[in-house]
């Protein structure tokens, strides 16, 4: 009952916003979709209406179960992107809040601290006279109340975390492809230096991983992973969790030749109780990590990690029961992959979530096409499908979200066990939400 209360409120909230007449303004209640699941267990909400790019967004379920999506949104036909937030609060949605206006897209991030106050990390600042990277700083923007927004930047400089070689202790971007959590009210951010953003070896085969902590009061920066002298190519993709013993740990992939692009492989790390970082570990071996893996942690199940191999489009998850702060940190403690999705062309996108009450995984993913080798951007819309899969006894079990399908999707669990999915329509980018029922 509770579960079908909220989302008829957050129906009713969104029908009530106005903005621009037919923005946030409901898909719908639940449709028999046909197919895989009649009678989808989700509702479909639709956020912000206007048709857009599918750039990334993130989401995040704070106190209270507060949910906050952050988003990029192309301004007309211009370069400007603003990065936008909507904030979901008793039945009631935000107006779409504007956070800043940049022109270099490279990753989003968004958590709440304990306090309630969300904060949305993205690459931001100046540009250092750089002639491409009009923005090139670990910029974090914090929510001081209503529309409005505080921005701090937390690193400027690639030798502020300093790894003792040349090519890592150097350059200015800083900040690639942000993930960010909180330790009380001390935020932690995990970033890509990608040096000067600009060759193959020295800049982005020599990327490092870094992070950085505080709040608008200042910050400590730290190196997580040094690739200036083995040329690995760290930072690529991060997701980072609060994990055993309240501290962090992350998944990143290895990305060679650019700032953005295809990857390779899961490499897991997490923070010692001293300080220190465990080194890289490779988890899986994966020619192609698309945009990453997903990586999420309980108390009782421990970690947990949802990857897609693009290649031939086999969605897996690994597990580590690493509920101490000593262990996950050798290939043994991790199980070997488990299939949960390969069919035609998908698997795509997976954002794993951990049950709160029955410590199940779920991992929502894109289904592009009922056939194989279809790509970005030319999947089938008679085809394509926003799931959703739930280890159940051993066995993985799948849903409907949206038979329209879902590009980027983000997945969180509230307090009761509901699901919300943040995504966007694939035949034109705009911003929905999915709320279990």
């Amino acid at each position: 009952m509770r579960r079908q209360c909220l989302a008829l409120c957050l129906m009713l909230a969104l029908a009530a916003c106005k903005d621009g007449g037919e923005e946030n303004t409901p898909d719908g209640g639940p449709q028999n979709d046909g197919g895989l699941n009649p009678g989808s267990p989700f509702t479909k909400l639709t956020l912000d209406a206007a048709p857009n790019e599918p750039q990334p967004l993130a989401l995040a379920v704070g106190p209270g179960d507060v949910i906050g999506v952050a988003y990029f949104f192309r301004i007309g036909s211009t370069n400007d992107y603003d990065i936008r937030y909507i904030q979901i609060s008793g039945g009631q949605v935000s107006q779409p809040e504007k956070i800043a206006t940049v022109q270099r897209v490279y990753g989003l991030s968004v958590a709440f601290d304990s306090n309630g106050r969300p904060a949305v990390a993205y690459l931001g600042g100046g540009s250092d006279d750089s002639a491409f990277w009009f923005q090139s700083d670990m910029a974090v923007s914090f929510r001081t109340g209503t529309n409005q927004w505080t921005q701090s930047i937390a690193v400027t400089r690639g030798d502020q975390a300093t790894a003792g070689n040349p090519v890592s202790d150097r350059g200015f971007v800083v900040g690639l492809n942000p993930a960010i959590v909180f330790n009380g009210t001390q935020a932690i951010v995990a970033y890509r230096d990608g040096h000067d953003g600009q060759f193959p070896q020295q800049d982005w085969a020599g990327s490092d991983l870094e992070v950085a902590l505080g709040d608008t009061g200042g910050w400590t920066v730290n190196m997580v992973a040094a690739g200036g002298n083995n040329k690995q190519a760290y930072g690529g993709h991060i997701s980072m969790v609060m994990g055993a013993n309240n501290q962090p740990a992350l998944v990143h992939d290895q990305m060679f030749g650019s700032a953005d692009g295809s990857s390779l492989n899961v490499l897991f790390q997490r923070r010692n109780s001293n300080g220190t970082w465990t080194l890289p570990l490779q988890v899986q071996s994966v020619g192609n990590t698309q945009r990453g893996a997903s990586l999420a942690y309980d108390s009782v199940l421990g970690y947990g990690i949802a990857v897609v191999e693009r290649s031939d489009n086999e969605l897996t998850f690994v597990e580590c029961r690493g509920n101490t702060g000593t262990q996950c940190s050798v290939a043994g403690d991790w199980t070997t992959p488990d299939p949960v999705y390969q069919a035609g062309t998908g698997g795509w996108y997976p954002s794993l979530a951990i049950d709160p009450k029955t410590h199940d995984p779920s991992i929502a993913f894109y289904v592009c096409s009922s056939t194989s080798g279809a790509s970005e951007g030319n999947c089938n819309p008679n085809d394509d499908e926003l799931r959703v899969s739930t280890r159940i006894e051993g066995n993985w079990r799948e849903l409907l979200v949206d038979a329209e399908g879902g590009i980027t999707p983000k997945m969180a669990y509230l307090s009761t066990g509901q699901r919300v999915i943040a995504y966007r329509a694939p035949s034109n980018g705009i911003l929905k939400l999915a709320v279990e029922q």
